[in-house]
């Protein structure tokens, strides 16, 4: 069944097509522009030959799937209503696909409400409130505020929505979106066992924002140029893999990744490039941060009242700060490559015989008094650094961190040596091993020497 493309085509015409046709029918619409709103409420196929598009201007949505069983492919929406508490496009239904649409909207670009086990792929949502967001700025550094700020839909200024929306919804798809200059690109509460992978938002608040959620799963994807990359609060085992967070850094809060009051999830693999912070973990425990590579941020990681989280085999290079810890005690912290450390390795085993520390002097500092973050890595500041450390107890550690990036040092298995290792190994760490010797023999023989001379 198919309609045809006129500009004018009336809504009626769309919807009436729809309503005629079977469940398991397919309606082909024909390249045109079409007036919303269209609503589904029966298994059907509805896909666009060519360039299709629905727009909306009135209090409805342009789009509302009310059953399950349905695919939408093929279509553009256009949303010029301004700060309708309704999306673009609203699902209410399970095991539908959603997929090749682009949605331009002034709100919230798509939603799913207690929607199950969909699917939503190769999907754009374009933001078209130019106006920047002040929310970051209105909770500043207090992060139990977040879940308190929603985007705000009263006045005649509008404010942007989310990209896409999950309420109440589990086990959904969401892959390979492409979402831009939306309050939050993907924003998930009270929502569980989802798969967001290979997703790209860039320039909104949180690119991607889990609220009460569990056994969500965040691979492959990538957060750039956003006041926060990855925002995950009151979230249980979550699993955050492969995914690229780069840039966030326009913000005085900005992070790559954001972690509050989260459980018993899994940070592993990820690029944490050229942000503010790199990682921020608060009030955050039994987490495992593994196989990270933080390069390039002002801060590479920051805890905050975090205990029983196992960072280990991460990779800490060229962030301005390493990394800082505030009342953090109850941390695993072993095993990492630290860029700035100087240790020594007299047994081999490919891990610094002396401890790499990190200070919460700075943090403590800069956070009372932000200017003072001018005075970073003067004489002066250093030397305070190593008063306020001295008996202290309260810089954290890795007692015995890796001498190069973990991706050097791997295990061989299966009697395969991986490609960066060589069989002269053993030479080399007789010859380290040799020359560690000989400078603890000189020094004790000038120690010994400088004795006998008084």
């Amino acid at each position: 069944m198919s309609i045809p493309g006129k500009a004018t085509a009336a809504t009626s015409l769309l919807q009436e097509l729809i309503d005629q046709a079977k469940p398991g029918e397919t309606v082909l619409i024909s390249a045109g522009a079409y007036q919303g709103p269209v609503r589904v409420t029966k298994p059907i196929k509805l896909l666009g030959q060519g360039t299709v598009e629905i727009t909306s201007t009135g209090k409805e949505p342009a789009l509302v799937i009310q059953t399950d069983h349905t695919t939408v492919r093929g279509i553009r929406i256009v949303d010029k209503r301004i700060n309708e508490p309704d999306a673009s496009v609203i699902v209410k239904g399970s095991y539908n696909v959603l997929e090749q649409l682009v949605i331009e909207t002034m709100g919230t670009g798509m939603q799913l409400i207690k929607a199950d086990h969909n699917i939503l792929k190769e999907i754009a949502v374009i933001g078209g409130v130019d106006e920047p967001d002040e929310g970051q700025e209105e909770i500043g550094h207090d992060h139990s505020q977040h879940k308190l700020l929603v985007p705000k839909s009263t006045g005649p200024k509008p404010q942007k929505g989310n990209g896409i929306n999950l309420d109440q919804s589990h086990y959904n798809q969401l892959t390979s979106n492409r979402i831009g200059n939306m309050f939050d690109g993907v924003y998930l509460e009270n929502s569980n066992f989802n798969t967001i992978e290979q997703n790209f938002v860039e320039k909104s608040r949180y690119g991607y924002h889990f609220m009460g959620t569990a056994d969500t799963k965040l691979l492959g994807n990538t957060g750039s140029a956003n006041v926060t990359g990855a925002m995950l609060m009151e979230t249980t085992r979550a699993t955050v893999k492969e995914n690229r967070f780069v840039k966030q850094r326009e913000n005085p809060n900005s992070q790559g990744i954001l972690l509050f009051d989260v459980t018993q999830s899994q940070i592993e693999n990820n690029l944490i490039e050229g942000n503010r912070v790199g990682l921020f973990m608060e009030q955050s425990s039994e987490n495992l941060f593994k196989g990270n590579q933080l390069e390039k941020n002002f801060i590479g990681m920051q805890l905050k009242e975090a205990a029983h989280n196992e960072v280990t085999a991460n990779q800490f290079i060229s962030n301005v700060i390493q990394g800082q810890a505030q009342a953090s005690k109850e941390n695993l912290l072993e095993g990492n490559y630290w860029d700035t450390m100087q240790g020594i390795d007299l047994d081999g085993d490919q891990h610094s015989d002396i401890p790499y520390e990190m200070n919460p002097f700075f943090l403590a500092l800069t956070g009372a008094v932000p200017p003072y973050q001018l005075f970073f890595q003067a004489p002066g500041f250093v030397f305070l650094e190593g008063l306020f450390t001295s008996g202290t107890g309260t810089a954290i550690r890795d007692p015995r961190p890796l001498m190069a990036p973990a991706k050097t040092v791997l295990v061989a298995t299966d009697g395969i040596l991986p490609a960066e290792q060589t069989e002269e190994q053993p030479e080399e760490r007789t010859w380290v091993m040799s020359i560690s010797a000989c400078l603890l023999a000189l020094t004790s023989l000038g120690i010994y020497m400088g004795v006998r001379q008084k």
